[in-house]
């Protein structure tokens, strides 16, 4: 075996198997695994700040003359540590010819440069190693995160990153050296030039090497970044629309503000422009708009085929969806919340709910950037809100400006109601080293309407608690508080109103609950290293609000119609968690499952059933299905609600809620949801609502799974029973390879039916992230 020989100069160091050196000129020449690295001097660490340096001297605190510094020796600076090197650029090749004077090299045989972000292999190369320029034959370009590979008959390496290829053709992922790429961009004459942008001419789309597009001129970005550029095309087909395309543009304006441009074209319907603006400066200091517009040539009068087989109303031929959201923090931790939806007829989301534009994905795009979406494609009046709220010391003020996006089928009156603004202060406090505490709901909102009676209102709910000593068994608290609405009504448009213009109601309200908790313990091993508990909550309320005249009052919301209420609440909760390591006292508690049974008595002279279970704090079911009796009833107990939930594990979790007729009718309303997830990312989802009552019967469900190999699905149904109707059904399948996806996707919905094809290849055009 040889030993290598080494040459060094300050800047490079060779190494090979054979080293023979030459004068005229200078130069060298290497045979066998040659290995050429570049070597930079790191600069010195900087000086230590204030901080590092530590505290002052101690003489220098005790007013004492500094220590002398020692005078430092000349051995000591021969043996100061030597300065520290990196390695920049490494070459290997078999053989080599280094020209230490022009600082160029010639090479050929298993050619390799590594600059840290490119790797370039050849056959055969010539570099100058100052300018770091060269050409090489049969070469490749490979970039260090495998988001650009290049490679050529010729490869000119024009700077630090920059190359023009000849013969070759370029695609955005790893390919290994001989293999066939899936994809591939190639052309006669290519050029990457700064800022990761490839030029080139005379372009060929390629599929495994057999082209199937051309363009004279291609301009790509090639680095994984936010750029700008042509993102992938859209294909649709739809009964409705016909073919559709969307080919959109994405314009990084700065790194933190980008805009997407949706030009979209229907065979059936025209040109559908759209526009998204966003921008980003922290987590909380977003936001985003889209916008867009269809002049549609289907909303016609005269298109009875259309109207009759989707059933859609509207007659406007001017359609659009302007949405967006923003959210910010300003001054002392103000937070403000901008939510726009603004729609032009009640079909559109209906019609549309499909693309990168269609409801669906938008609603939920905004869901994951900003933890809310919007209204229900099918509602009538969407509401538009500029929230501003500030918390502090257990007290909460929020300011909110409403305006409602009306787009009902019959614009009947009154119209609907605008917040213009409102404000509610809302607190909880403590009454000195006592048990008492206090806490207020205050408010007071201008509402105002197109046509109808709207005004202003003030309210204002104090309340009073405080623990009462029952035993030492025995958890009790009453509270007991006073409720103050003052109006002064105004009428608008066509609104009329025959009251005085002033109201007031004056109410009390008062609530006392008795329970107590049993816990017990239960241990897997006699270590009690593992194992749950069970906690029992037993309990009785008794409510009282009294029957106060409330006929003259305007009704604007549930604050202007409050029921009496004199009634007997009683229940049992139950709560069992999992822990470990109790015994070590680092006990780690995971909620794992619930179960809660309540009902009431209520205690009316005039009770004739109701439906306020809300008071319970049952609403999570339709108001409609809480009907505790039938009005005709003499009975006065009420539904018999269950609540329970099962969380065994991180990806398993079930909820069922129930309302039973306590006279033996049944089941009055169901209501279920299951979501299991798994590790490698899988996704199964089931929602069931029943009620007797409304005849509502809805059954929902989602699945995402991998099939096999690269093959993924996912299918999403929302199905009412009641009507015998599936409302909406998309079904998707995904190809997902090393370097490009293909998805298919179908949406039926009673009115339309959809197919979409969407093509995606890595690290080419794809808007990333703000901020990325």
């Amino acid at each position: 075996m040889l030993q290598a020989e080494n040459v060094a100069t300050e800047e490079w160091n060779i190494s090979a198997d054979k080293i023979t050196r030459y004068e005229d000129p200078q130069s060298v020449v290497a045979e066998g695994n040659i290995i050429l690295e570049k070597r930079e001097k790191l600069p010195p660490p900087p000086p230590p700040t204030e901080a590092e340096k530590g505290m002052t001297d101690w003489s220098e605190l005790l007013g004492e003359e500094p220590a002398q510094k020692k005078e430092v020796k000349a051995e000591q600076i021969d043996a100061a540590p030597a300065a520290t090197m990196k390695t920049t650029v490494t070459i290997k090749a078999d053989w080599m010819v280094y020209d230490t004077t022009l600082q160029s090299i010639k090479a050929r045989g298993n050619v390799e440069i590594n600059t840290g972000e490119d790797v370039l292999t050849a056959d055969q190369a010539s570099l100058d190693l100052t300018k770091e320029t060269g050409t090489f034959t049969n070469a490749s370009v490979v970039r260090s995160n495998k988001s650009l590979h290049l490679e050529g008959k010729t490869i000119e390496k024009t700077g630090v990153n920059t190359y023009n290829i000849g013969d070759g053709w370029a695609i955005t992922c790893k390919v290994e050296k001989g293999e066939t790429p899936p994809w591939s961009f190639a052309s006669k004459d290519t050029k990457i030039e700064p800022g990761g942008y490839a030029v080139l001419k005379h372009a060929r789309f390629n599929v495994k090497g057999v082209p199937i597009f051309y363009t004279p001129y291609l301009i790509l970005p090639v680095k994984n970044t936010r750029q700008t550029g042509l993102l992938f095309p859209e294909f649709s087909s739809s009964s409705n629309n016909g073919f559709g395309l969307n080919l959109p543009f994405f314009w990084n304006i700065s790194d933190s503000a980008d805009m997407t441009f949706y030009p979209q074209y229907y065979t059936d319907r025209g040109f559908m422009p759209g526009l998204e603006f966003r921008y980003a400066q922290g987590d909380m200091e977003k936001g985003a708009i889209v916008g867009t517009w269809l002049d549609d040539e289907l909303s016609d009068p005269s298109e009875t085929g259309y109207y009759q087989d989707t059933g859609f109303t509207h007659t406007n031929s001017d359609r659009y969806w302007i949405r967006g959201k923003a959210d910010h923090t300003f001054g002392d931790d103000w937070q403000t919340r901008l939510d726009l939806d603004i729609v032009s007829d009640r079909d559109y989301l209906t019609e549309f709910n499909t693309g990168v534009n269609g409801y669906n994905k938008t609603a939920d795009r905004f869901l994951d950037e900003y933890g809310r979406d919007f209204e229900n494609k099918r509602a009538e009046t969407r509401d538009n809100t500029l929230k501003v709220m500030k918390s502090w010391s257990g007290m909460t003020l929020e300011g909110t400006l409403l305006g409602v996006n009306d787009v009902r089928a019959v614009e009947t009156d009154p119209t609907p109601l605008w917040k213009l603004p409102s404000f509610d202060f809302t607190g909880f406090r403590t009454i000195g080293e006592s048990d008492f505490s206090y806490d207020w709901e205050s408010g007071y909102v201008n509402y105002w309407r197109e046509d109808g009676v709207g005004g202003h209102r003030f309210d204002l709910h104090p309340s009073i608690s405080a623990p009462v000593p029952l035993g030492q068994y025995l958890e009790s608290r009453a509270e007991v508080g006073v409720r103050e609405t003052f109006y002064l009504v105004n009428t608008y448009g066509d609104g009329e109103w025959t009251n005085d213009d002033q109201q007031n109601r004056l109410l009390a309200d008062f609530e006392w609950e008795v329970g107590t908790t049993v816990l017990k313990n239960f241990f897997a091993d006699a270590s009690q290293n593992s194992g749950f508990d069970h906690q029992v909550h037993p309990y009785v309320q008794y409510q009282f609000l009294p029957d106060v005249d409330q006929d003259e009052l305007p009704i604007f919301d549930e604050v202007d119609a409050i029921e009496d209420v004199n009634r007997v609440v009683y229940g049992v909760d139950n709560f069992f968690n999992l822990f470990d390591n109790y015994a070590s006292g680092n006990a780690t508690l995971q909620d794992y499952a619930y179960v809660k049974l309540s009902q009431y008595y209520d205690l009316r002279d005039d009770y004739a059933g109701d439906s306020s279970s809300d008071v319970l704090g049952l609403s999570d079911l339709s108001a409609a299905s809480n009907d505790i009796i039938s009005a005709d009833s003499d009975g006065r107990f009420s539904d018999i609600f269950l609540r329970t939930g099962w969380t065994p594990t991180n990806y398993l979790a079930v909820e069922y809620q129930t309302d039973i007729d306590a006279y033996g009718d049944g089941f009055v309303a169901h209501s279920f949801e299951g979501t299991y997830r798994t590790k490698r990312g899988d996704h199964f989802s089931l929602d069931y609502s029943f009620s007797d009552d409304s005849s509502i019967e809805q059954i929902n469900g989602l699945a995402r799974t991998h099939l096999i190999n690269n093959w993924f699905t996912s299918i999403d149904v929302e199905h009412s029973l009641s009507n015998d109707e599936t409302q909406e059904a998309t079904v998707s399948l995904t190809y997902q390879a090393l370097c490009w996806s293909m998805s298919l996707e179908s949406n039926y919905t009673p009115e339309d039916t959809a197919f979409m094809v969407v093509f995606n290849l890595a690290n080419i055009g794809g808007r990333l992230g703000l901020g990325n």
